[in-house]
């Protein structure tokens, strides 16, 4: 059955490909309109639609039969959460960055911060784990999940260069994460890629086989031997790398 999109972001390639991971199909995209041909019922393509981040309505033969709810995150935004840092990302992009990795079971943050992708994949029934090196962001990211009633599998104090030392080989389904790495100016382009380029391996080490690694870089880094798929900003860009 043939259904339409209308999509929303600033980058809708991005937006089409959260479509594609969800409802695991390709489409076609004109604009802010993707086409996709889908074989879900109508009850279980809204149940996926409303996990989107980046879908704002759905039409089949020109009606609508889906629509995204205006407020959705409110009760998760940055000053809503009990423990609270400046650098919490938003959950609409917390979201995002969970759909893209196609998880189906679990997901791990090795920079959770104050847990905000956690959050997200926790309230998509998800099993969580996340790692940071600094505990203060570990004691936030635990009041967080508690506060949201979500249980993790494992919370742990860890460098994400090292993932491999806490962490079997080839046991994660999905890795996400926004490293703040590149955010301090006196931090060289080539020590930038060193970092970038050790916790990529790390987490090859420890993904399954067909996992995925979403990941926010600077979109002034370049790694050599890298060739992802990009979605750019114009300061950082979201690379998808599958093992």
């Amino acid at each position: 059955m043939i259904y339409t999109f209308k999509l929303s972001g600033e980058n809708l390639n991005l937006s089409k490909f959260e479509v594609e991971t969800l409802f695991k199909t390709k489409c076609t995209r004109r604009g802010k309109i993707a086409t996709c041909n889908l074989t879900q019922a109508p009850k279980k393509l809204k149940e996926i639609a409303d996990r989107s981040a980046l879908i704002k309505k759905i039409y089949k033969n020109g009606v609508k039969v889906w629509e995204f709810k205006q407020g959705r995150y409110k009760l998760r935004e940055p000053m809503a959460r009990p423990a609270f840092h400046p650098t919490g990302m938003k959950p609409k992009m917390a979201r995002m960055l969970v759909n893209l990795t196609g998880a189906k079971k679990e997901i791990l943050d090795p920079f959770c911060g104050i847990g905000a992708t956690l959050i997200e994949a926790g309230v998509l029934g998800l099993k969580v784990s996340g790692s940071d090196y600094d505990p203060r962001m570990l004691d936030r990211t635990k009041t967080n999940l508690k506060y949201y009633k979500i249980k993790p599998k494992k919370i742990f104090k860890a460098d994400a260069t090292k993932l491999s030392e806490h962490l079997k080989k080839n046991s994660v389904e999905a890795i996400t994460c926004d490293p703040p790495y590149g955010q301090s100016s006196t931090t060289s382009d080539k020590n930038l890629r060193n970092l970038f380029r050790t916790f990529m391996i790390e987490a090859h080490k420890v993904l399954k086989k067909k996992g995925r690694l979403v990941i926010i870089i600077p979109s002034k880094l370049k790694i050599p031997g890298l060739i992802p798929k990009v979605h750019g900003g114009l300061t950082r860009q979201i690379v998808v790398l599958e093992k």
